[in-house]
């Protein structure tokens, strides 16, 4: 199922009725593909490796599990690079995380009730988590969890516990909602999230 960060929301146990909003994060929440990761090409870059070559270090880095402080750990020995180091280099990328959230989106989500939120988000725990935390949206979600594989678990966990509400999931990839029991789940409604235009039938 993965796993989750975050106290359960008191709305477990004292249950009314409200929609229930599970979100994706990267590319979502956080733009990870249109401003995160040109910025992590534009620092390497600046020190003097290209993205054609750090592409090919991710190529690799992605089959064992995307982790950036790998990622920078892999092109600053194999590039021979010692004008940085692995923690500089790698905070200088992460530190800018607080500025590619979606803000618009944001703006909307922080007028639901933290109880009605959660977050289902697909990498390694330990990197998702602290790119979460270094934007400061945890503490909108009633619960954060972090999956390898399908969102199926989480979801349909979410789906089971609140049958009497509807449920909205949020995902920029549509094989994120192939695996869903929406037969068996009625209450679920799936977004699939390409702008800002598609936040208008989020809360419809």
């Amino acid at each position: 199922m993965g796993e989750y960060w975050g106290k359960p929301a008191d709305s477990m146990c004292y249950h009314t009725s409200m929609t229930k909003y599970i979100f994706d994060f990267d590319d979502v929440l956080f733009f990870n593909t249109e401003k995160f990761k040109k910025h992590m090409y534009k620092c390497f870059e600046e020190i003097g490796v290209s993205y054609d070559t750090v592409k090919k270090y991710y190529a690799i880095e992605k089959e064992k599990g995307w982790v950036l402080h790998n990622l920078v750990a892999s092109v600053l020995i194999g590039e021979n690079i010692t004008s940085t180091s692995k923690e500089e280099l790698s905070e200088k990328i992460m530190r800018e995380c607080k500025n590619f959230v979606n803000n618009e989106l944001i703006e909307q989500i922080k007028k639901l009730e933290i109880r009605n939120c959660y977050m289902v988000t697909h990498g390694i725990k330990e990197y998702q988590l602290e790119k979460v935390e270094r934007t400061d949206l945890g503490s909108l979600f009633a619960q954060i969890f972090t999956v390898l594989d399908t969102k199926k678990g989480p979801v349909e966990m979410i789906c089971e516990q609140f049958k009497d509400d509807e449920v909205v999931f949020v995902d920029d990839k549509e094989k994120r909602f192939a695996d869903l029991d929406f037969k068996k789940y009625p209450n679920l409604r799936k977004v699939l999230y390409v702008g800002p235009e598609s936040i208008a039938e989020i809360f419809q």
